[in-house]
């Protein structure tokens, strides 16, 4: 009975969550839409330090007021991070002001950590 209880608590907490970011005019998006969707792929990040900001640096970019955002971390020295909503990744990799962007395609940023 126990192990029922945990799941179905877990689900009305964020349910919760949802409604209460609703009524305050904040949005939450639980998956991504390829279409307004980038995928940032950072190399040669120095130290971990670096590695920790850098998703929140590039949510911060994210225009509208509200994203959504996954990453995955291989070591400190690279950073794969998926970003919502941004239709345009041309534009998005314009605004990258931390290294070089070394390729665009598709959906997709390429970017070396600190060269430019």
């Amino acid at each position: 009975m126990r192990s029922i209880i945990k799941p179905v608590q877990s689900v009305f907490v964020v349910a919760a969550l949802a409604m209460a970011l609703g009524i305050t005019g904040c949005s939450i998006s639980l998956d991504h839409d390829p279409e307004k969707s980038v995928t940032v792929e950072i190399t040669e990040i120095p130290d971990q330090a670096t590695n920790d900001e850098l998703p929140e640096k590039l949510t911060e970019m994210v225009e509208g007021g509200s994203s959504m955002m996954t990453s995955f971390s291989s070591g400190t020295s690279s950073l794969t991070v998926t970003l919502s909503p941004v239709p345009d990744a041309n534009e998005f990799a314009k605004k990258i002001d931390f290294g070089e962007v070394n390729e665009v395609k598709d959906k997709t940023i390429k970017v070396t950590y600190g060269a430019k």
